[in-house]
Parts: C-alpha cells; structure tokens; sequence
C-alpha cells in the first residue's frame, strides 16, 4: 500500500520531532516526573502539533513505560514510547479508545462539551490515562469553552487534556492558565531542509541543496506542505511544483512595480494565475519579500538577499506596497475575480504619488508635483479676483489652490459631498466640516486640515474609502484623499464693496465666506466628541 511522505515520516517520539524547541521544552516537562494533566500546543499550521499530541499520549499509556514506572525501574530518560507495545500501535493507527482526537470546528457546541465531559469520568478501558486531543480548540463557542473551564478546573486523575490552536490569542485567559503551554513556532529554513534532507536519503531522490532550499521558501516554515511539495517534485520537477505553489518569480513582479510599469505588472499576474499559480503563497512570499527588504534597509539581516529590490524602492514605498498587498491578501479569500484584490493593489500603487526620494528629503515627487501646480493655481485665482475688481480687504487662508475653474466646480459640490456622507458616518461628516479643499489634481483630491487629530482619523481605512467613494461619485471620476496639516485659519473678513464680481468670482467668495472660522472649528471638534454613537476605526 502507498503512503504519503508525510505520514510514513511523522516522528513517533519527541526525540523524533522536527521542532527543536517544542521537543525541547517536551523532554523538560517529562524530565521532570511530573506531567500536567492539560497541555496547550499553539502554532501555525502544518508544524506538528498533533503530531506531538499523539506522541505525548503514547508516553504516558506506553506499556513498557508503565511497568517501569510501577516497578520504580525507571530511569529520568526512561519517557519515550517503546512504539512496539499494542497500546503504542494502537494509538499511532488511531484505533485506542481511551485517546479521542476532538475536531473543534465540527464539534464545537456546548453539548459536545458536555458529552466529553460526563465521559470523561469513566475510568480508562484499557490504557492508563483518557486522552482528549482537541484540535483547532479556538473554535468552540463561549459556552463550550465554559464548560469544558469547569473539567479543566478539577479534572479526574485518569484524564489528561492536549488542545491545539492556531490562534492562541483568541483562547480565555482562563483556559490558557490552567494548560502547560508549548509554543510551536513557524520551523525555520534549517530545519525544513535538514528533514528534507533526511527524506530524500531515504527515498533516494536526487536533489540539491538550492531545491532544498526553494521547497522550504514555498513551505514557509510548515514541515508538512514541505514534505508534500518535495513529494510533488519526486515526479517532476522542483521548479514546476515550487512556481504553481507561487514561488513565481516574486522579484520580477517587484521590479516591475518599481519601475511603475503597470501594463507589464498585470499581463506578468495574469500569466502566472493562468500557469496555476497559488494566489494566496504568491502574495505571503511576495509580503515576505518585501519585510525583508524594509528590514534591510534599517540594517535588519535577513534570509532573502533583497540588494537589488533595494536599489529601485525606498523605505516609503516599501512600507506602501506592504500595505497595499497586505489588504489585497486578505480580500483574495472573498474575491469574486481571484486575482482581482492584486490588480487592484498594482492599479492604486499606479495612482499613488509617493516616488523613490534620496535621503533625508521630506518629500516626494508627488508631493513637488502638487505644490506646484497649486502654487500655479493660487496666482490665477489672484488674478481673477483682481480682474472682478473684488474689494482687497477680502483675505483668505488657503495656502494652496487649484485652478479657479477647478476649485470653484469643487467647491460648489463640497456640499453635497457633505450631505452624501452624512448618513454613511455622521462623524465622518463632522471631520469634513473642519477640512478646506484646495484642488483636485491627477485624480488627487488634497484638503486641508487644522488639527492632527482630524487628520489622523481621515485617513484611516475606514474613513478614506467613505470619502473617496462619495467624492468620486459627486466628482464622476476615481478620487484619491491626499490631507495636509495647515495652521488654525482665522475669522474671514468679508468684503466693504465688491462691485461688477463675475459669477466664478461670487461662488468662491461665497465659499470662502462659508469655510470654518476659528470657533466653527471648536464647535466641530465639540460635535465629534459628543457623537458618542459613533466611533471611528
């Protein structure tokens, strides 16, 4: 009968086990003599929790190790399985019936926890501990996990309880203080390559050290999916596997970023998606790449040699494309398009203003190109006010403006832009009251702010999708928010006389009449505080 690499190498005794301090801290706990009777193992997945988890319960009912215990025969290593005893083959084939392995996802009521919980008081019927192994227990509800506190509180001396989680952090504290907790990290590249190394001795598979070293990448860090991709490989070849399981080139995708060539960027993903690519590997070892490349740049050692990567993008942009694929890697569960997340995170990097900037400079290319052009603005709204023969006792704050025709069809919608949030988040609302806007440039709406606080909470996630969403359907075109921080304005003084004022003239006086004074500011920040029925995240 064929078995699978992963199964007919699972280690049998925690000597055996892949996970050096895993193993480690096991052979402390039966070292000792004293065994606790729950255990937590947490980790990622693929790590070999369960694993630990059978091997532990084959300690403890091990015949021979049993008897040497009764006779005080044994010694302080004298802990491993023998894995010959019928109690040791029972378990690993799982047929004991005194070791239960629970799958939380499925079972994970309070009535399947009080079921266990009324057996778990029947005496073993062969072995000498009941052993429960209850996989992914992150899952039970809130009354399950209850329940099961009330066993774990005073559990019956026969009994002995092993949960395993990926997320320990959504566990009680209640539930993890009364568990011995072991901590299976990721495994690292060394030990993913040295059981590789140890299988395909034994299988006789005739690869190299780089192969090794491209399975453990696309592993990322799980000894299993390591084993199944060399599995894979054993009938083909290591590059096809490692390049379907998304080890696709990464560096390529990223250089083509950098150098903003967007077209290229999404003919190059849809390539790889059409050779079968593992979107949601692609995009862990394209967010691992670059944590490694902004950690280099801070003089971080790394395993991935990202110099190149190094010399076509900066701190600034790294940490946006993390951001941006980030978000994208999380949507791609949902998506309705699988690789429509991605090309959505290359087309906003598209849009984003950030360029690479030399050292020590405050700005970016972005941001020269919008001064600018604003600073070009304000002089043709001068020039318009003066032409209409506007009073020159009318002084206005705003430091940057588009062109009047611009600024005048922006301002005469911001309104709307208001009333069009309001019941979307009436705090978001209140936010914009206190904003200026100052133009609308290359799909860039840039608004002015007076407090950090306003600004701080603008461009959060939530915040910023609402605005741009109901700014580029008032504006009939795609808007990106860009907010500066400018000084507190103060109270407009309105014009003694304007005579002959041309209608655009009118509107952004009218407009300007209508901004936010020093106190309209107060009593917006007073607005926001007191909506307590709304909160910004």
């Amino acid at each position: 009968m064929i078995t699978a690499l992963n199964l007919k190498y699972r280690p049998q005794k925690i000597s055996e086990l892949d996970h050096k301090s895993a193993r480690e801290s096991l052979i402390k706990i039966f070292a000792s003599g004293k065994i606790p009777q729950a255990f937590l193992f947490s980790g990622p997945k693929g790590i070999g929790k369960t694993s630990a988890a059978r091997i532990v319960a084959k300690a403890v009912n091990c015949q021979e190790r049993v008897k040497e215990q009764e006779s005080k025969k044994a010694g302080e290593k004298d802990f491993e399985p023998c894995g010959e005893c019928s109690t040791c083959h029972s378990i690993t084939n799982g047929a004991n019936l005194d070791v239960l392995e629970i799958d939380a996802a499925s079972n994970r009521g309070i009535d399947d926890i009080r079921e266990l919980r009324d057996k778990i008081r029947l005496a073993p019927s062969a072995a000498k501990y009941k052993v429960y192994i209850i996989d992914e227990v992150h899952m039970l509800t809130n009354e399950a996990f209850n329940a099961l506190l009330k066993t774990l509180e005073e559990p019956p001396e026969h009994a002995i309880f092993i949960l395993c989680t990926t997320a320990p952090e959504k566990l009680p504290e209640t539930i993890i203080s009364r568990c011995t907790r072991v901590n299976f990290k990721k495994a690292s590249q060394e030990e993913i390559v040295k059981k590789l190394q140890f299988i395909s001795a034994e299988e006789k598979f005739k690869l190299t050290e780089e192969d090794f070293k491209k399975i453990s990448r696309a592993a990322a860090g799980s000894f299993r999916d390591a084993v199944k991709i060399l599995e894979q490989a054993a009938n083909s070849s290591v590059d096809e596997v490692v390049e379907t399981l998304g080890e696709f080139q990464p560096e390529v995708f990223l250089n083509l970023l950098a150098e903003k060539k967007i077209k290229q960027s999404i003919e190059w993903l849809s390539g790889a998606v059409e050779s079968g690519i593992n979107l949601r590997i692609f995009s862990e070892n394209l967010l691992g790449i670059l944590r490694d490349c902004l950690l280099s740049s801070y003089g971080v050692e790394t395993e991935i040699k990202s110099d190149q990567l190094l010399k076509n993008l900066d701190e600034i942009q790294l940490k946006k494309l993390i951001e941006l694929f980030s978000r994208a890697t999380l949507d791609l569960r949902n998506a309705v398009i699988p690789q429509l997340p991605l090309e959505m995170a290359v087309i906003e990097w598209s849009l984003w203003g950030g360029g690479k900037q030399e050292a020590g400079s405050e700005s970016g290319s972005g941001k020269q190109r919008t001064e600018e052009a604003t600073e070009g603005g304000k002089r043709e709204v001068k020039e318009e006010l003066k032409e209409s023969k506007l009073s020159p006792e009318v002084s206005c704050p705003v430091s940057h403006l588009a062109s009047p025709l611009q600024l005048a069809e922006i301002l005469a919608k911001w309104p709307e832009v208001l009333e069009k949030v309001k019941p979307l988040n009436h705090s978001v609302q209140a936010f914009l009251k206190a904003t200026r806007p100052l133009g609308l440039e290359e799909g860039f709406l840039t608004l002015e702010v007076f407090y950090k606080f306003h600004k701080d909470q603008l461009e959060s996630d939530k915040c910023r999708r609402i605005v741009e969403d109901v700014c580029g359907e008032v504006y009939c075109s795609p808007v990106k928010v860009k907010l500066i921080l400018g000084e507190k304005p103060k109270n407009v003084v309105a014009p003694a006389k304007a005579e002959m004022i041309s209608p655009m003239a009118e509107e952004i006086k009218k407009t300007v009449e209508d901004l936010p004074s020093g106190e309209d500011l107060v009593k917006l920040a007073e607005e926001i505080f007191n909506n307590e029925k709304e909160t910004i995240h």
